[in-house]
């Protein structure tokens, strides 16, 4: 719990007045009494209110507590509300328990759109042990699901770069093919009206010739 404390820490220190200000009034709101801690009862009702059932435990209440302290203080506060909104599971295998460490997701379960906001996961242990029970095969850690979908953003980025180029270069041949077609359709009817100057001109000789042949 040691390492998502000083990560929700890290994420306090560095957010904004608004976000900070959320996170105290979210404090506030589970100490009703005003007396800077939160005692279990008023943490469970609290969690229950919220939908949060999982959260609600005198189990998690203690994972959550640092050692020695009566309550949670601010800085648990802080860390229960960056696991809640960063979506940190209770694993889905046998154990059930709150994951403080590395989990795996299912991959499917995660890309599934209509599953809304559901995915499927299992703490390290339960996943070694194949102590779980689930539809598909495919699972990944976080930090090798976010490269996934970097380099697969990164491929459709590219993809999408190289079909705008290709499609950019047919219509710049196809109106270059168009204005070499008007060219050639121009010089045809210049080489046309050339020929039929021509044509009149001959015929004009042969009747001015003919009509000096009668006169004489």
């Amino acid at each position: 719990m040691e390492d998502l404390r000083q990560t929700a820490l890290a994420y306090y220190m560095g957010a904004t007045d608004d976000i900070r200000h959320v996170v105290d009034e979210f404090f506030e709101e589970m100490d009703p009494n005003d007396n800077g801690y939160v005692k279990f009862k008023e943490f469970s009702a609290y969690m229950e209110t919220m939908g949060c059932c999982n959260m609600s435990s005198e189990e998690f209440y203690e994972e959550l507590k640092q050692s020695g302290n009566d309550g949670l203080f601010a800085d648990d506060i802080i860390t229960l509300f960056y696991i809640i909104h960063s979506g940190r599971p209770f694993c889905g295998g046998k154990c059930k328990k709150f994951v403080k460490g590395l989990y795996f997701t299912c991959l499917k379960c995660f890309d599934d759109e209509t599953s809304g906001s559901t995915s499927f996961s299992v703490c390290s242990q339960c996943y070694a042990d194949r102590h779980f029970e689930h539809l598909h095969q495919e699972f990944l850690d976080p930090i090798v699901l976010l490269n996934l979908k970097r380099m697969e953003a990164l491929s459709n980025k590219h993809n999408t770069t190289v079909t705008s180029i290709n499609s950019e270069a047919t219509s710049v041949s196809s109106r270059s093919k168009k204005k070499k077609k008007t060219k050639i359709s121009v010089r045809a009817k210049m080489q046309t009206a050339i020929q039929l100057g021509q044509l009149v001109a001959s015929i004009g000789s042969i009747v001015l010739t003919s009509q000096l042949c009668t006169i004489m």
